[in-house]
């Protein structure tokens, strides 16, 4: 894990955690892009905090959501009687939030404001005096300089976007787990839509896919990640597999998106038990699972729209010749279909797995980037 530390800022005078020396903004050379919308909800969270009947649920219920919940959820499962301005505009912030994508046409952008505790290892209590709410900066990660958080009584300090404090922080934002997991379903429906799944997706366990006995997949036992490319404010990686084979003898690609929601930690190893590929879906026994990083601030549709021009141009060229170089041919067109203009925060390339063969077992398999450990292997699912 990260260390953890406060950053110290120069802005006329030293400012340290906790001193009588305050300072309400840096300068404009100094302070970093801030999303106005973000910087009001983390205030109305401190107000939140504030009441007395609020404080204890919400820690609560943050403790036992590590990846993070919705804020409509988080004020739906706390029983407070207060009123006040803040817990109404933060109602209405949800609100805005859920009927954005009541919409038939999916937005060009995913955003469910959610909340997660940042929770330094071996902390017990968590101390509201110790408590701050921050929120990531907008703009690209590599040009952050600093993280703003408030204090319990609205003071502004500044944290290490490098380095996760040593103190408490609950973290409110508009792109994280929450909103991965409703782009994860438009992404799987425009790849359907462009004809790159087939009409009965490797999600569903319906019988009609099932062959007389039943459905031959390959199982994801085990996997650990060396580095999730995540910094800390941006809270858990949000990792997901682009899986990929031959649907025919014309050498058409099928691909499918596949969030894995507790893939959150580096350094970590997890036992997930989740089917990864559906043979069905291929003419050959043989596929392509490739593993990314979402980051907050990008447009899903321009990445899908993307990875279907480039696929669906390659394809094209892959007719007649052998299936496995296409299965290759297609694994590489899909990093290279991901262009780092696309995003404010770039979606990063974690690694792949090339080739996977349906009948072969694989122990504590490395990426052919050396950045992830699996554990895979065929697995029959019986019909009912």
């Amino acid at each position: 894990m990260i260390k953890k530390t406060l950053l110290p800022v120069f802005v006329g005078c030293y400012l340290f955690f906790f001193t009588s020396c305050q300072e309400n903004e840096l300068g404009p050379t100094q302070n970093p892009a801030t999303d106005g919308s973000l910087d009001a909800l983390a205030l109305d969270v401190v107000e939140l905090l504030n009441e007395s009947d609020a404080y204890h649920p919400v820690i609560s219920t943050l403790e036992q959501e590590p990846v993070g919940i919705s804020l409509s959820d988080l004020l739906f499962s706390i029983d407070i009687n207060s009123k006040s301005g803040s817990i109404s505009r933060l109602q209405a912030a949800a609100k805005a939030a859920e009927d954005h994508l009541k919409v038939e046409v999916a937005p060009d952008k995913v955003e469910i404001p959610e909340l997660w505790l940042h929770k330094p290892n071996g902390l017990s209590v968590i101390s509201k005096s110790d408590l701050l709410v921050a929120y990531p900066p907008a703009g690209d990660e590599t040009e952050w300089n600093h993280i703003k958080a408030y204090t319990m009584d609205k003071k502004v300090v500044y944290l290490d976007p490098a380095k996760a404090p040593d103190v408490p922080v609950v973290v409110i934002e508009k792109y994280g787990f929450q909103a991965f997991k409703q782009e994860a379903i438009y992404m799987n429906k425009m790849l359907k839509e462009a004809g790159l799944q087939k009409e009965e997706s490797f999600r569903d366990l319906a019988e009609a896919r099932m062959t007389s006995t039943g459905l031959e997949t390959t199982i994801l036992d085990k996997i650990r990640l060396n580095d999730d490319q995540e910094p800390w404010i941006l809270g858990s990686a949000e990792i997901y597999a682009i899986t990929s084979g031959i649907r025919n003898d014309n050498n058409e690609a099928e691909i499918a998106v596949i969030p894995m929601y507790y893939l959150d930690k580096e350094g970590k190893t997890y036992y997930p038990n989740q089917i990864l590929l559906f043979w069905d879906d291929y003419a050959y026994q043989a596929a392509n699972i490739q593993l990314f990083e979402k980051d907050g601030n990008h447009n899903y549709q321009e990445l899908v729209s993307t990875l279907v021009n480039e696929v669906t141009a390659l394809v094209g060229s892959l007719s007649g010749k052998p299936w496995i170089t296409a299965l290759g041919k297609i694994g590489a067109a899909i990093v290279e279909a991901l262009p780092d203009s696309f995003w404010t925060n770039d979606d990063d390339y974690v690694d792949s797995y090339y080739t996977i063969e349906k009948t072969s077992t694989y122990t504590d398999y490395y990426g052919a980037g050396g950045n992830a450990k699996a554990s895979m292997r065929p697995y029959f699912v019986p019909a009912n």
